[in-house]
């Protein structure tokens, strides 16, 4: 038995869903008729998180002749471009021809993130097809592993082992910040998967990628015995995917494991409201913390001023920062802080002295990022920590000495917070 209505548990909404965002900017999502799929057909949702193994996996099964691609055709790109193509303006329509356009025989298969199945419930689609529906939910146990190889794929762009790349190896930046973020988020998504199925009642099918490495055809035959299949035999001929990993990943992991002063922790959570500063409203921070001002520009907005420690912009509204401004005072100059803006992950704005903007006005540029350093000799006797809230739900920070202050999936900038104190 599973439970009816569907429901989305908290851990799923108050995470980062830039795809789940992004759609409903752009197509009605709420439930409406009922979905007009073949009778016979059995839908099969490959839950994964990035790096986890899902691209072998649905080679696996589809070298078996059951299954067409394994695609990622719920991110938001691929939806709103197919539906440009052909007229498409619900998502269930959109789902609806997906469905038909790639299912094979009595099968369809489709990779899902945990927000892509939040949108499933949230329009309607998932509760109507739960019973001709089964999850397969691929998890990697070897979450540092994991990690690394997101690290370096989002680097280097190289996302399959066939995928073309310039980018010398020379070039790859090791972080343990990063490797550490990477683990907390795909901790934090597969807890958002194993909450919505225990709260629904719903059994998926688990796939461990070890397991999976380590003997395939054993794993595909416990996924046929779940899906009241014959068999599905592997066509090792016909498999497209390999293993990436490389020198770089057991130097990185080595490297992280013997450093004593890895990031113990990294939160992924949610800004609470009363920490936020109202456009409204200019609220002066504890005295310690005013040593500079900040200025933000913000989508539809305007201009907004707030003092050092405030959180600063609107977050959950869907207005961006498009550009800011940090006036120093109290014993700094104008040269002894600079800041950055990053409205392109590749095209980073020039460094901006104290007091200067920088960013945009009026353009509907967002923000999708930033970082700030101290210079001179006030760098010796001031540290400054500075935080961000992203439209995917992410709060990001302290970050400090000049890291970007980024959400991992690039999504535009809703608030910030600028720290200046002495040390």
């Amino acid at each position: 038995m599973i439970r009816q209505p569907l429901i989305i548990p908290d851990i799923m909404r108050n995470s980062p869903r830039p795809n789940y965002n992004e759609i409903l900017r752009h197509l009605p999502a709420k439930p409406g008729r009922p979905v007009r799929l073949p009778p016979p057909l059995h839908l099969v949702f490959l839950c994964f998180t990035n790096r986890c193994g899902s691209a072998y996996l649905g080679d696996l099964l589809h070298s078996t002749g059951a299954f067409g691609p394994a695609g990622e055709t719920l991110n938001a790109g691929d939806v709103l471009r197919v539906c440009r193509e052909h007229g498409i303006g619900t998502f269930l329509e959109y789902f609806e021809h997906i469905v038909q356009r790639d299912a094979r025989g009595n099968f369809f298969i489709v990779k899902v993130a945990a927000e892509q199945i939040a949108l499933l419930v949230q329009s309607g689609i998932l509760d109507q097809i739960i019973g001709r529906s089964d999850f397969v939910f691929l998890n990697r146990v070897d979450k540092l592993g994991q990690a690394i190889s997101c690290t370096i794929a989002e680097q280097n762009n190289r996302w399959a082992w066939d995928s073309p790349s310039q980018f010398p190896n020379e070039q790859l930046v090791y972080s343990a910040k990063r490797l550490t973020e990477q683990i907390y988020y795909v901790m934090l998504v597969n807890q958002c998967f194993g909450q919505f199925f225990a709260l629904n009642g719903i059994m998926p099918i688990n796939v461990e990628y070890e397991r999976l490495a380590a003997d395939p055809q054993g794993e595909l035959d416990e996924i046929a015995r779940r899906l009241r299949l014959p068999g599905l035999p592997i066509a090792f001929e016909k498999l497209r995917f390999r293993r990436q990993a490389g020198e770089v990943n057991r130097q990185w992991r080595s490297r992280y494991l013997r450093e004593p002063d890895t990031p113990a922790e990294c939160f992924f959570g949610i800004l609470p409201e009363q920490q936020t500063a109202s456009v409204t409203a200019h609220q002066r921070a504890d005295e310690q913390q005013t040593f500079v001002d900040v200025l933000a520009h913000i989508h539809n907005v305007g201009d907004v001023k707030g003092a050092g420690g405030m959180w600063i912009g609107q977050p959950r509204t869907g207005r961006w920062v498009e550009g800011f401004s940090i006036d120093p005072r109290r014993g700094l100059s104008q040269l002894d802080l600079e800041y950055q803006s990053i409205s392109h992950p590749d095209q980073p704005q020039e460094w901006t002295l104290g007091g200067e903007y920088c960013g945009t006005r009026g353009k509907s540029l967002p923000l999708r990022g930033f970082r700030v350093q101290l210079g001179n000799v006030a760098a010796k006797t001031f540290r400054c920590e500075y935080f961000g809230f992203f439209m995917d739900g992410s709060t990001v920070g302290p970050m400090t000495a000049g890291e970007i202050c980024r959400s991992i999936t690039w999504q535009p900038l809703e608030a910030f917070k600028i720290v200046v104190s002495r040390v």
